[in-house]
């Protein structure tokens, strides 16, 4: 059985999704996520007032905030950046009056992915607003600021922990055979929950970082996935792993 970790509102969809590419999992929320309404509408209203060259769209929780902003005529739209599939597909759906090409997203969704891409190394890029999360990594609005880029952040979204997990099934700890966290904060809330029992699997996580993060807790078997989506799990787990 494999163990993994989402915040909770993912956590239905996610289990559906392993459980139809026939992998026996149980899915663990440690978080839950609830919107910060005025970050939200300070973001909206920025948008709307403001020329930026790019906004940062850092998930699918922050997708709603940046629709209201953008979704009317630009005559010079700002590239949007979407920090992962999820996040890019939401956002072409709902921002429908932009043309495809200015909706794109990293060869690798990290911030180091999202620092390396060359719209954001180009001489016009001088304001970038980013939308993210209460407590998220300031990874990207250092790297641009160093850069001479001026940086708006909106925290529309935080992420609260729950008092105690929410499973999709009861499981017991001699079935798991393979754990994946797919956030920093939901792998150090698993082991801070379960303690050293979880060390002798594998785990499998999302970035090299995440990764280091692991192995410096004393997890000796970490492998990465570059991507997040629940296909992308499923096919690195099938690769990679004996199921």
């Amino acid at each position: 059985m494999l163990l993994f970790t989402r915040p909770l509102p993912k956590l239905k969809a996610s289990a559906i999704a392993f459980e139809k590419a026939g992998l026996d999992a149980v899915g663990i929320a440690t978080s839950d996520i609830t919107p910060v309404s005025s970050e939200s509408s300070a973001a909206a209203e920025f948008l709307q007032n403001n020329p930026v060259n790019v906004v940062v769209v850092t998930s699918v929780y922050a997708v709603k905030s940046a629709v209201a902003g953008l979704n009317n005529t630009f005559e010079n739209p700002p590239l949007i950046v979407a920090v992962g599939d999820a996040t890019l597909r939401k956002l072409q759906s709902e921002l429908d009056v932009f043309p495809l090409d200015k909706i794109v997203t990293p060869d690798v969704h990290t911030s180091e992915g999202i620092l390396a891409m060359h719209q954001l190394n180009e001489a016009n890029c001088q304001h970038v607003v980013i939308i993210k999360g209460e407590g998220g990594r300031s990874a990207i609005a250092d790297g641009l600021n160093e850069r001479g880029i001026l940086v708006n952040c909106f925290n529309v979204y935080k992420r609260e922990l729950l008092s105690r997990p929410i499973y999709t099934k009861r499981w017991k700890m001699s079935d798991v055979s393979g754990i994946i966290a797919t956030s920093e904060a939901m792998a150090l809330q698993l082991i801070a929950h379960y303690g050293d029992a979880l060390f002798d699997f594998p785990w499998l996580t999302v970035s090299s970082r995440i990764a280091n993060t692991l192995t410096v807790k004393g997890i000796e078997k970490v492998g990465v996935c570059q991507r997040a989506t629940d296909q992308a799990l499923i096919a690195w787990v099938k690769d990679n792993w004996e199921y």
